[in-house]
């Protein structure tokens, strides 16, 4: 087989399983442009037979009662999650650069156990925290939210870290020793910057966690006020009627941030999901 009908194989396989991939996306916007009737009509009709914008006016229209919903709920999932991610970061920054450059007792056993801690399911935890955050009386709060959600992005946020900073050279840290600066200063000057694509990773995964997340929001918040956005859109799913209109275009618009931090972040993204696989 010549060398260029394999790039045409290579190339058209790409662009299939692209396709395949955002197919379902595909699907969501176009579905959020048809009006109900459309929805459920047969048979099942791909595009829409005209562009149907009541879903998107009902979610960002300011006098309209679920918009003001939508945007609370936006409000607090961006708060919940940013606050996740910075957390997420401090600490498994700290713990990652402990891990790769104190040589103390059992550091690899406690890596092999923070690294089983993500293995663990969410529904094996929920009543354990649900548990605490009541002790605590956090329940019905979105800082105990963020605790939760925290405590699941740290593990793997600091196993990806510790392979980040085992990948620059301990020379580094001699050579700003010699130069006067104590492991504080090295820390924050020196190798935070040289591993800015890790923690742009791993800021992401800690990020989407939150984002995302459903099981947690739904058990630990109560209040219609405090929902987060996993939580609120399902609402618009009854028990007799879906409307799908309202519930794609509420999904739609909770993706575009998502699809904006991976556009401004892809340089960073795609360099650090290989910087620390190797030493």
């Amino acid at each position: 087989m010549s060398k260029g009908i394999s790039k045409i194989i290579v190339y058209a396989c790409a662009v299939l399983i692209s396709l395949f991939a955002v197919s379902p996306f595909l699907w969501m916007i176009l579905t959020s442009l048809k009006p109900q009737a459309e929805i459920y009509s047969t048979p099942l009709t791909y595009l829409p037979k005209e562009l149907h914008w009541e879903g998107y006016k009902g979610m960002l229209n300011p006098h309209a009662d679920d918009s003001a919903n939508f945007m609370k709920w936006f409000g607090n999932t961006a708060f919940v999650s940013l606050l996740t991610t910075v957390f997420s970061l401090i600490i498994s920054a700290f713990g990652g650069y402990a891990m790769s450059r104190f040589g103390f007792r059992g550091r690899m056993s406690l890596g092999y156990i923070i690294l089983l801690t993500q293995m663990l399911p969410g529904s094996l935890l929920i009543i354990p925290l649900y548990l605490i955050m009541k002790d605590y009386n956090l329940l019905n709060s979105h800082l105990g939210l963020v605790i939760a959600y925290t405590t699941f992005a740290v593990p793997f946020c600091t196993w990806m870290l510790k392979g980040y900073f085992d990948s620059v050279s301990q020379s580094i840290d001699e050579a700003a020793s010699v130069d006067g600066a104590n492991r504080f200063t090295t820390f924050i000057r020196i190798l935070l910057p040289l591993t800015l694509p890790g923690l742009v990773v791993t800021g992401i995964f800690s990020f989407l966690t939150s984002w995302n997340e459903f099981m947690f929001a739904q058990t630990f918040i109560s209040d219609y006020d405090k929902w987060t956005l996993s939580v609120g859109i399902a609402s618009f799913q009854g028990q007799y009627v879906v409307n799908w209109d309202y519930l794609m275009a509420g999904s739609v618009i909770t993706t575009l941030p998502i699809v904006i931090a991976f556009w401004l972040l892809q340089k960073h993204l795609v360099s650090g999901m290989t910087a620390g696989a190797v030493k």
